[in-house]
């Protein structure tokens, strides 16, 4: 069947009306891809993803370098000194820092047993680099004697996959007067042990020639004497915060490195066992004050706390 030119004129014509417009960019309708580039054109259409744009629910680079500047790396932290005296010679915290702002770093000290916090102590602010700080014990009122756990925190520090920001410290109040090898010898060793004439005022302490004798406890040196009958060379010792004195007997000659007037820390070396005086052999001779030594005070038993020193 042959289809008249005018029929297919027609057919085309009404096809052509039935069909809609294209919208324009600016109608703000339809989705006929703009004429303008992606990037200045309106509508649901997106440009190219340009490496480094935000993505919802992930910070970007540079915020995450940002982040970075702020804040400080810890590279290394350790205590020297792990057994620290009360009124004895100072530990030091070492730490190297690395960032470019610096911050404000704080020392909570915690409980051994349960991690409880006992103190925090302001360090101030610090900048990149290695530090070194003083730890006394003494910095938020005396510790009392236990174990602890040190912990260096500051806002917006970070550690190291091999740093630690944790020490453990042993803090104790007194040190033992021999530091070394000794026997607490026996019955006639006590105090109150019968002697010629009087009785015994200390506890003997007998220890190899030369061993270490080192201050209980810091304070002021009050006597550094010689008795030939008696005592041998010998010093005593006014503890501080304490009201005892301390009495070191039968020191080897030449070994005493301390004068009258002197102040010691706790577990400072103050002379060496000897065997001056009236003595039968190496040993300490050692009495705990309590008052003035021959000045209004009386000896009392060292042993119960020569015992828990040790």
């Amino acid at each position: 069947m042959r289809t008249s030119p005018t029929l297919l004129v027609c057919a085309a014509a009404l096809a052509a009306a039935a069909l809609p417009t294209p919208a324009l960019a600016g109608d703000g309708g339809g989705a006929a891809a703009p004429d303008e580039a992606p990037s200045r054109a309106g509508g649901g259409t997106y440009g190219a993803h340009v490496p480094g744009e935000h993505k919802a629910g992930r910070p970007d680079r540079s915020r995450r370098r940002a982040a970075r500047r702020r804040g400080m790396l810890l590279t290394s932290f350790r205590l020297r000194r792990r057994h620290l005296f009360l009124h004895g010679r100072a530990a030091r915290l070492l730490f190297t820092l690395e960032g470019r702002r610096p911050i404000r770093m704080r020392l909570r000290v915690l409980s051994a047993a349960d991690r409880s916090r006992v103190a925090t102590i302001d360090l101030g602010e610090r900048s990149a680099g290695a530090h070194s700080v003083a730890f006394t014990g003494l910095e938020a009122g005396a510790l009392p004697e236990g174990r602890y756990v040190l912990h260096l925190v500051g806002h917006g520090l970070r550690r190291a996959p091999t740093a630690s920001s944790t020490a453990d410290l042993d803090f104790s109040h007194h040190a033992f007067p021999v530091a070394g090898s000794f026997d607490w010898g026996g019955e006639d060793a006590r105090f109150g042990a019968r002697r010629e004439g009087h009785r015994h005022q200390g506890q003997d302490l007998a220890a190899a020639e030369g061993t270490p004798v080192v201050a209980p406890r810091g304070g002021m040196v009050e006597v550094v004497q010689y008795q030939a009958g008696g005592a041998g060379h010998y010093v005593v010792v006014d503890g501080d915060d304490e009201d005892y004195d301390y009495a070191f007997m039968h020191l080897k000659t030449g070994s005493i490195t301390v004068e009258e007037g002197d102040r010691v820390r706790t577990g400072q070396a103050i002379g060496e066992v000897g065997s001056t005086g009236s003595s039968t052999g190496p040993h300490l001779h050692f009495e705990i004050w309590e008052g003035g030594w021959y000045d209004g005070g009386e000896p009392i038993d060292p042993l119960p706390l020569l015992e828990s020193w040790v």
